[in-house]
Parts: C-alpha cells; structure tokens; sequence
C-alpha cells in the first residue's frame, strides 16, 4: 500500500500525460442545407399521403436521397485531438510574431496545440476557413478546455445510456 511516506512522486510525474481533448468536424457541413431540404419534403409528402396516394411514389425515393446524403455527411467526419499549453509555451510560440496579426498568431498556437491530425499554421488557416467559424469554434472550446478545465469523467454518461429509456437493461 502506498502511503504519503512512500509515494514516488518521480515514477507518477513520468508517467503523466497533458490533458487533451477531442472534437468531431465535418468536411461536408453543407450538405446539412440538402438535408434540411428533403427532410421538410418528406414531412410535406407524407401529409399528402395522409390525404390520398401521392404522384410522385411517396418517401421513398426521398427517405433514399436523404439517407444517401447523411451517410456522406457522417463518412466526412475528422476527429480532431488537442492538448493543452501552458501560458509560457503559448508565448515562446508567438516570439518573433508580435508583428503578424492575431489569425496568423492564434494559427501558430493551434498549430502546436492539435495533435490529430498534425498541422502546420498554414493548414490551421485554411481549415478554419473552410469547415466554418461554427465547427472551428468547437476545436477552439476542446483546446481551451484541455487548457483550463480540470480533467473530468462524466460520470452520468454511462447511466443515462443504462436507462430503459435509453434502451438499456
């Protein structure tokens, strides 16, 4: 039994791992329109059907299409895993950027900070453009929060899927 008297700080302090964090995007965020669209043509065909047969061969064909397009938009997920920087590490980073402006700055930081997949500051910036402000936000969050949040496991995750509800036992 370990007891403060023999604690091995060292052995701990070696096997320590930074807090990291992960986040799931989408290279296709904009099929979602698409989605959106047969999803309220389904709703509009099935209340014809409610009214009579329709012309069109009813949902299937759309229910097909959308089920189609959802498979494209989860195939087109990238999780991406970040670790946290200390202040210091943020700041030897940035040493000879004071000039550049805060997205070439912020590109740096996040550069070092994601660590699936590896990026330089130039793919930062152009990942940031073209997955949106919306999903690049979340991959900001999960830094942030592997930064300064202290690591947690939810311990209500499991429950809540556990629950008859839920479809558990």
């Amino acid at each position: 039994m370990t007891t403060p008297l023999t604690f091995n700080i060292d052995a701990w302090l070696d096997n320590a791992e930074r807090p990291s964090r992960s986040v799931t995007v989408y290279q296709k965020p904009g099929l979602i329109a698409e989605l959106d669209i047969l999803e309220e043509q389904i709703v509009n065909a099935e209340a014809e059907e409610v009214d009579g047969p329709a012309a069109g061969g009813g949902t299937g064909k759309l229910r097909a299409k959308y089920q189609e397009l959802a498979k494209q938009f989860h195939d087109s997920a990238l999780t991406v895993r970040v670790q946290s920087l200390t202040d210091r590490e943020q700041i030897e980073l940035l040493e000879g950027h004071h000039d550049d402006n805060s997205s070439v700055r912020g590109a740096i930081v996040m550069a070092e900070a994601i660590t699936e997949p590896k990026m330089t500051p130039e793919q930062v910036q152009r990942f940031n453009t073209l997955i949106g402000e919306a999903q690049f936000s979340r991959v900001v969050t999960a830094w942030n929060n592997a930064c300064k949040v202290a690591p947690a496991v939810s311990a209500d995750f499991l429950l809540k899927l556990s629950t008859r509800d839920a479809g558990g036992e």
